[in-house]
């Protein structure tokens, strides 16, 4: 099983990265912030104020401190556990690896891949702060590969495929469509 992490600022096509590579491959896709995306439904929930699939990035940075300093284990455990059940994919892959994550994921085995390209617009319920210590920074992750999103959707989608082949990761697996 091969494991990919991406790593970007927000926006960056890091989701999109994996959403194409489920076109192709077996992917599971692992969310170390997934705790905190169940906080933030929670809160919201408690407020009679749905947000969708929006993320608010102000609320998910502070649960992330504060999950970081009561318990500093809890997200990457959490997330080992849920790595540990995926055995039966070809890819695992990450797309919220934050600067204190980076040693554990890089112990487990995870390839980092640094996605060069520019903010696309999304539509967050409220932005994260980009000066945060739990924001990515290209100082504080060493990456593997670097994947281009500079062009077009179909561009990017080719750059993709190239990156996989250039991993090799095409010789080794069958590839298989999802239906």
């Amino acid at each position: 099983m091969l494991k990919l992490s991406f790593i970007a600022p927000s926006c960056y096509g890091k989701s999109t990265a994996i959403a194409i590579l489920s076109k192709y491959y077996d992917v599971k896709n692992i969310k170390l912030a997934k705790p905190l995306y169940d906080l933030q439904e929670l809160f919201y929930r408690y407020l009679n104020m749905n947000i969708g699939t929006k993320q608010d990035g102000e609320l998910l940075q502070f649960f992330g401190s504060k999950i970081r300093k009561e318990n500093p284990d809890y997200i990457v455990n959490t997330f080992i556990k849920e790595l540990n059940k995926s055995s039966d994919v070809q890819l695992v892959t990450n797309d919220d690896c934050r600067p204190p994550d980076y040693p554990y994921l890089k112990n487990v085995g995870f390839k980092f891949i640094l996605i060069n390209g520019f903010r696309r617009n999304r539509d967050d319920h409220t932005l994260a702060n980009a000066k945060s210590s739990l924001e990515w920074n290209h100082n504080d992750i060493d990456y593997d590969y670097v994947l281009d999103n500079l062009g077009t959707m179909d561009e990017y989608e080719e750059n993709i495929i190239r990156l996989m082949k250039e991993m090799k990761f095409n010789d080794s697996v069958k590839r298989i469509r999802k239906k």
